[in-house]
């Protein structure tokens, strides 16, 4: 399933909360919308990393089809606190794209994914920590933003950007991102201001 029709949302300024909270408050709103209206969709950021280190200020959602556009678009509008957050553009499709992103998010695991029966389990734990430290220094130059799950948790949501060729047909994650397993190809379209 290739994901090809697309709308923008920008960020309105405010001056006393900074973007990437502005960001995080919108993403949690696109991914309840999207939950409640049961529609697939995959982001992206066409202004990553323009202005200083961060996605930007837009955030662009992409769907299977225009018609799945309309409803996540409409479950938004729908949303409190959405209009106050950030404007949205008409409804685009991507035509005959040539170039190809994705964006992975990045986790840290909270404890060892597979019992290891043959490994002891102080060797166990020490290389729990080995990995943890490993993947905290991947992601030190990574953007993130904070979220606050479902049931409350906040964590750190990490994305890196990839190149993709195209032929990738992954399903996106609930916040709309890739993972190494399932890798969504993105057109990469110019941002409109």
């Amino acid at each position: 399933m290739g994901y090809t029709a697309y709308f923008d949302l920008r960020l309105r300024r405010d001056p006393d909360i900074p973007a990437w909270e502005r960001l995080g408050r919108l993403w949690h709103l696109v991914h309840s919308a999207a939950s409640r209206s049961a529609v697939p969709f995959a982001v992206s950021f066409p202004l990553w990393m323009q202005g200083g280190f961060g996605f930007g200020e837009t955030l662009r959602l992409f769907t299977p089809d225009s018609s799945r556009a309309e409803s996540l678009y409409d479950a938004l509008e729908k949303a409190p606190q959405a209009a106050d957050l950030a404007d949205g553009s008409r409804i685009r499709k991507a035509h005959a794209p040539q170039t190809f992103e994705a964006f992975l998010m990045h986790r840290i695991p909270s404890g060892p994914s597979k019992p290891r029966k043959n490994v002891e389990l102080e060797r166990a734990k020490e290389l729990r920590d080995q990995a943890l430290r490993r993947r905290i220094a991947q992601q030190q130059h990574l953007p993130f933003v904070r979220m606050r799950s479902s049931s409350g948790h906040a964590f750190r949501l990490v994305v890196e950007r990839v190149a993709a060729s195209g032929t990738e047909t992954g399903a996106p994650n609930g916040y709309g991102l890739s993972r190494t397993s399932q890798i969504v190809a993105l057109p990469i379209i110019p941002a409109s201001l």
